[in-house]
């Protein structure tokens, strides 16, 4: 990696926050529902997954992993277009990323999810079994009498 780009990734590492804290301040400024959060969550699973074992990225990489993922979970689940942009995302982070980077972190994101959005209620109930009790959720279902 040439000097110019890795100074560059150097000076964004240095306007980010430990990790979990990111991601708290994220979902505190965002107000993302608790769904829009688990199905986040499962996309980078689905991700860890598909990749291979020696697979790297830059210093900020598992920032913008996880920037695309709640991007593409919040469009994914909205109704009514009312999911998160790539305006309010570049606002949540402080501008440390450009509209531009969020859009190709998004694009990049689903083709390495293969464009699988669909999270069934047995991928929920599996993601729940190994992570719920950590992330303090439950599933509750209920049954409607029809």
């Amino acid at each position: 990696m040439n000097n110019k780009i890795q100074n560059k990734l150097n000076g964004k590492h240095q306007q980010l926050p430990p990790l979990n804290e990111f991601i708290a301040t994220v979902f505190k400024r965002s107000k993302l529902s608790p769904c829009v959060c688990l199905v986040s969550l499962i996309y980078l699973q689905r991700l860890k997954t598909s990749l291979p074992t020696h697979a790297r990225g830059d210093i900020d990489t598992p920032y913008r992993l996880f920037l695309a993922a709640v991007l593409t979970a919040s469009k994914f689940l909205s109704e009514t277009g009312t999911g998160l942009t790539s305006q309010a995302i570049v606002a949540m982070t402080n501008h440390v990323y450009t509209p531009n980077d969020v859009n190709l972190m998004e694009r990049s994101f689903l083709g390495l999810i293969k464009y699988n959005l669909f999270v069934n209620m047995e991928a929920i109930r599996d993601y729940l079994a190994i992570h719920g009790k950590t992330l303090e959720m439950d599933l509750i279902e209920e049954t409607l009498d029809q």
